[in-house]
């Protein structure tokens, strides 16, 4: 993974990255969690993290930083898709 840029983190230490997988300079999520409890990772492609409910503070952050709109209210858009498929 390459290129992380931090764009949450929560109150019990866990972290989240927006990156590029390096075999294929996918878009991913690396989730971290707090060293407490391990700190396993976790890695997510963007569109992926981005579906997962409920929904969290992490991907209102994620929506931000990537600057497109959140249409989970519209019924014609139940999905985020990766424009690499």
């Amino acid at each position: 993974m390459h290129n992380l840029q931090q764009f949450a983190v929560s109150s019990n230490g866990d972290r989240w990255f927006l990156g590029k997988r390096d075999s294929d300079a996918e878009a991913i999520v690396l989730h971290r969690a707090n060293p407490s409890s391990g700190g396993h990772e976790t890695v997510t492609l963007v569109a992926d993290f981005l579906n997962i409910r409920p929904f969290g503070p992490e991907r209102e952050a994620l929506i931000e930083l990537l600057g497109v709109g959140d249409d989970a209210g519209d019924p014609q858009q139940n999905s985020y898709i990766s424009s690499s498929q």
